[in-house]
C-alpha cells in the first residue's frame, strides 16, 4: 500500500505533568476520511493539537507522507497541514472576503465549494451564522490544498442540515483532490456519514481500528462501550 499522508506512531502528549494521549497510532491515507471517536475526555482534540504543533511536549513519531513532521504551527501548516478549530477561527470584523484574502485565497474560490454563501462575501464575519462561519473556515483550510486536513468537532451546535452541508462537501473535496482528512467527532451518525474509517479512543489509546463497514456493523456496540458527553481535551 502507498505510504500515508499522515501517520501517528506511540504518540504521547499532554499538559504540563497530565499526560492525556499515552499510545496514539493511526495512519490516514489520501483521499481518506478518519473519523476520531471517542467519549469527551479521551484524548481527541489533543491528538490534533499535538500534529499541528501547539503541543511543546510530544513524544512518538507524527510523519507527514513519511517524514518527520516537526516544529512550530505555521512551520507544519507550510508542510501540509491545515486545522479547523471548534469555535470557527475568523476574525469578526473583517468580512469574508477579507477573511478569504487574508489565507492568500481569491473570494470567488469559496463559491466553488459553498455557491450560497455569495451573498455573504461582503458581510462581516461576526454577523454570518455560526453554520455560515464554520462554512468560511473550512472551505478556508480545503482550498489551500493541504495534504492532510484536522477537524475538531466540524458539525458542533450546527443544525441537522448546516452538518449534512458541511460533511458532504468535506466528503466531496477528500475525493476529488485526494485530502487526507482527520475529523476528531463525538457523534456516531456523523462519523458514519462522513468517514472511510475510524480510530476508537480511550483513556488515551486508539483501542480499535474499523473501515466503514465495520463501523456501521457494529455501531451500537461502539456507542454503548465507547461514546458518552463529558468536555474533551
Amino acid at each position: 500500500m502507498s505510504t500515508p499522508v499522515l501517520s501517528l506512531r506511540g504518540l504521547r502528549a499532554g499538559y504540563g505533568r497530565r499526560q492525556i494521549l499515552r499510545d496514539v497510532t493511526l495512519d490516514v491515507h489520501a483521499g481518506q476520511i478518519v473519523a476520531l471517536l471517542g467519549r469527551n475526555g479521551a484524548g481527541k482534540s489533543t491528538t490534533l493539537l499535538a500534529v499541528a504543533g501547539f503541543l511543546p511536549q510530544v513524544e512518538g513519531e507524527i510523519l507527514l507522507d513519511g517524514q518527520p513532521l516537526a516544529g512550530a504551527p505555521h512551520t507544519r501548516a507550510r508542510r501540509g497541514t491545515g486545522l479547523v478549530i471548534k469555535g470557527r477561527s475568523l476574525f469578526a470584523s473583517l468580512t469574508v472576503a477579507e477573511n478569504m484574502r487574508l489565507a492568500d485565497l481569491a473570494p470567488d474560490a469559496l463559491l466553488d465549494i459553498f455557491p450560497e454563501l455569495e451573498a455573504r462575501l461582503h458581510v462581516r464575519a461576526g454577523q454570518l451564522s455560526g453554520g455560515e462561519q464554520q462554512m468560511v473556515a473550512v472551505a478556508r483550510a480545503l482550498l489551500r490544498r493541504p495534504r492532510v486536513v484536522l477537524l475538531d468537532e466540524l458539525t458542533f451546535g450546527l443544525s441537522p442540515a448546516m452538518a449534512r452541508r458541511l460533511v458532504d462537501a468535506v466528503v466531496e473535496r477528500a475525493r476529488q483532490d485526494g485530502t487526507a482528512v482527520l475529523a476528531v467527532e463525538q457523534h456516531i451518525h456523523i462519523a458514519e456519514r462522513m468517514a472511510t474509517h475510524a480510530a476508537i479512543v480511550a483513556e488515551g489509546v486508539v483501542k480499535l481500528h474499523l473501515r466503514r463497514d465495520e463501523l456501521l456493523a457494529r455501531a451500537e456496540e461502539i456507542e454503548g462501550i465507547y461514546l458518552g458527553h463529558a468536555v474533551d481535551v
